[in-house]
């Protein structure tokens, strides 16, 4: 007989243990599956904006996340072409926003569902989707010779950026023009880290750095995808001689220790034609991811499952999850602003002169960086950086 479950949730990051314990807080069935075996590292550049400790609190996990004593991040530093130099702070957040590596925050956050009474299978592979009628009924997983199908009244899309969920259902693909790639190692020794992250812009890419616990330092950089084809064969050797393109961050480095390989990812960005199919829910990464120079990844995981657990608990109840067109267009609403803010930084950034005369006005206007890196932190509307007003005092500073 085949076992039937409430929801399956498909993936054991942020989203998705953010889903699961969502949907579990209203009596929910629920059951997660990952392939991975935690903890597990990802790429990711490891700096959690102030909005996040909001859905966690909401989800009774922000007291284990403490307990992880994450590096407070207080603020965001960029350093332009020119070597000009500005801070913005997150100012009027109730609380700063924290790094932590993603190893131990993974893992902490699914301890907390398994905690409230989610069912976690680790090491556990969804390789297809089970499709009844027109709509997403449950997942098949397990290995190629032996496969199980679970039943689902509700699949939650939460397998990153190649989702079997998002891809079996044709809605995730790569972006047609932006093809860009991060490289990420873990340091020890840095010098000059503080409590606020920083980013480091160059013509053609930008570099990273979040403080971590423990005086550690995460530092990523991001490239073209043709500049890349250097890293084919040694990607160690690659990362090393690529810092050297921030000669700042070089001396900074000198005589730091590398704490393991470093890791590469990409294509960065990629675009989820919806978010929802009858039956279904993409959150996090599976639902579409744009660049990660703002830092909010996380915290857009945390918020995309929080608005697709609204939408999906409705459905549930009324005993039908047909039609989640809603949380489609609650999505949209919530980030619409925002990613066209990240889009217009992407073009002040691939302009050095333009970024160096920003970073000179915001540089005189504090004012102005704390409202930016407010918009990055998620709690200033991104609304507020679109209007001819602020255009206007950023050009005239």
């Amino acid at each position: 007989m085949k076992e039937v479950r409430d929801v399956v949730v498909v993936g054991g990051g942020p989203a998705g243990t953010a889903a699961a314990l969502s949907l579990r807080q209203r009596g929910l069935d629920v059951l997660l599956l990952d392939e991975a075996a935690f903890p597990r590292d990802k790429v990711c550049g490891e700096s959690v904006s102030p909005e996040a400790w909001r859905i966690l609190r909401q989800l009774g996990a922000a007291d284990a996340v403490r307990a992880l004593e994450p590096q407070p991040v207080r603020g965001m530093r960029l350093t332009a072409p020119d070597g000009t130099s500005f801070a913005g702070c997150y100012r009027g957040a109730p609380e700063p926003g924290f790094a932590v590596r993603r190893a131990q925050l993974d893992a902490t956050l699914l301890r907390c569902a398994r905690a409230a009474g989610v069912e976690v299978r680790e090491r556990e592979r969804v390789r297809d989707l089970c499709l009844e009628d027109g709509r997403v009924s449950g997942v098949v997983c397990g290995p190629v010779e032996a496969p199980r199908t679970l039943g689902a009244r509700l699949v939650v899309g939460a397998d990153g950026r190649r989702s079997v969920v998002a891809r079996r259902l044709g809605l995730l693909r790569g972006h047609p023009s932006l093809r860009k790639f991060a490289v990420r190692g873990h340091w020890n020794g840095m010098q000059g880290l503080g409590d606020h992250g920083e980013m480091h812009v160059v013509r053609g890419g930008y570099c990273g750095v979040a403080p971590l616990p423990e005086g550690h330092a995460n530092v990523a950089f991001v490239l073209e995808r043709a500049a890349m084809r250097e890293a084919a064969g040694d990607l160690e050797a690659f990362y090393r001689a690529t810092l050297r393109r921030w000669p700042r961050l070089a001396e900074r480095l000198a005589g730091a220790t590398l704490l393991a390989p470093p890791r590469a990812i990409g294509p960065l960005a990629l675009v989820a034609r919806r978010v929802s199919v009858p039956g279904a829910v993409l959150v996090g990464d599976s639902a579409g991811f744009y660049d990660p120079f703002t830092g909010e990844g996380v915290t857009l995981a945390l918020r995309s499952a929080e608005l697709a657990t609204e939408v999906a608990a409705e459905a549930l109840q009324s005993r039908t999850c047909g039609d989640l067109r809603e949380y489609d267009r609650r999505r949209h609403a919530a980030t619409k602003d925002k990613f066209l803010v990240n889009r217009l930084l992407q073009r002040i950034v691939a302009w050095p002169e333009l970024s160096n005369g920003v970073a000179r006005r915001l540089a005189r206007r504090p004012d102005l960086a704390d409202r930016l890196v407010g918009i990055a932190g998620d709690f200033v509307p991104a609304r507020s950086a679109l209007g001819l007003g602020f255009a206007w005092d950023l050009l005239r500073s």
